[in-house]
Parts: C-alpha cells; sequence; structure tokens
C-alpha cells in the first residue's frame, strides 16, 4: 500500500510493543524448526518477522511498500523479502508450510480478501497454518481511518463469513480471539 510508503518511518517508531507476538510464536511452535513461512504485509519485520526467525523458521517477507521493505531488509537481513501483494501472490503452489497477515487482511476490500485468501491457499502445503488478523463483522464499506495524517480504509467479514469463506477454500478455522488491544486473530489450517 503507498500509504505505508508515506507512515514507514512514523510506524517504526510506533510499533515497538511485541503485540501479535504471543500469536506467532504459538504458531511457529506448531510447525517443525526450519519451515518455510510466508509473512504476508510483513513490514519492517519488527516485531512478527524476528519472533518467526528466533523460532528457527526460514521467513520471506512479502510487501507493497518499498519505504517498509527498505526497513525490513536492514531489521531482518537473514530473511527475504518481496515486493508485491497478497492478491497476486508471486510464489508456487504449494510453496509454504505456514503463513502469516498480521494488519493485512482489513485493508483489503471485500473482493481482494476473497483472492487473498485463494492465493494462500494456493501457495500453502496442505495441513499448513494460516493466522491472520482482522474485523469481526461485516463492514464492506470502506470505513475511513488515518494513522499519521494518512487516510487508510478498512474492511472486514464477520466471523461467520470469514468461516465460509475460508471453508470455501480448503480452510478450516481453528480459533478466534481477541488480544487486549482489541485485535481479532483468526487461526485457519488447509485441508
Amino acid at each position: 500500500m503507498h500509504e505505508y510508503d508515506l507512515i514507514a518511518e512514523w510506524y517504526a517508531s510506533k510499533r515497538v510493543d511485541e503485540t501479535g507476538v504471543p500469536e506467532a510464536t504459538v504458531l511457529a511452535s506448531s510447525i517443525p524448526r526450519g519451515s518455510f513461512v510466508l509473512d504476508i504485509g510483513c513490514g519492517n519485520g519488527i516485531p512478527i518477522t524476528r519472533a518467526l526467525l528466533s523460532a528457527g523458521h526460514r521467513i520471506i517477507g512479502l510487501d507493497s511498500s518499498s519505504a517498509m521493505l527498505a526497513q525490513y531488509r536492514q531489521n531482518c537481513p537473514e530473511a527475504f523479502a518481496v515486493r508485491g501483494t497478497v492478491e497476486c501472490c508471486p510464489f508456487a503452489d504449494g510453496a509454504f508450510d505456514a503463513a502469516v497477515a498480521w494488519g493485512v487482511m482489513f485493508h483489503l476490500n471485500p473482493e481482494d480478501a476473497l483472492r487473498a485468501i485463494a492465493n494462500v491457499s494456493r501457495a500453502l502445503k496442505r495441513a499448513a497454518p494460516f493466522l491472520f488478523t482482522s474485523g469481526d463483522v461485516d463492514g464492506f464499506d470502506g470505513k475511513e481511518g488515518t494513522m499519521n495524517g494518512v487516510t487508510f480504509q478498512y474492511f472486514s467479514y464477520s466471523v461467520h463469513n470469514y468461516r465460509r469463506i475460508l471453508g470455501d477454500h480448503r480452510f478450516t478455522l481453528v480459533d478466534v480471539h481477541a488480544d487486549s488491544g482489541n485485535n481479532t486473530y483468526y487461526l485457519a489450517k488447509k485441508n
């Protein structure tokens, strides 16, 4: 997203907490050490990619922001990074053992979210977990919000609709929960 190019420096100074790390750590412990993990919307790599690397996994970050990827390459030089979007996922079928999309899905309009889930399913191996954050109610109108003066749009499906959509793309929804900051986590497993 071009918007993240505009706030990359500010975001790096503000995203210093460990939000999402417990969930990423649980996912990391559920797969064999050395697994290939796709970090969708990897941003600058802090803290999610670093947590996955610390758990002994091989990470490929995917982000549309060149400014965020420049920081990612500095923060996580042992990981690979690709500029692109999950809606046009450039990876081979069955290439990954797991995928994480923290803070990504709620930026995608409903059609792009469907394409994203289809592409993640295609890129994951059988039985691979997919962890993502999003809203938990249907919101298709592109609610606007700002970060550091830059306007972003936010979309979501309800838990019921995510369960249905994930099922349509060969996933089983395993868990849904919110953290103390009201981030809603979805954990799905590819059938």
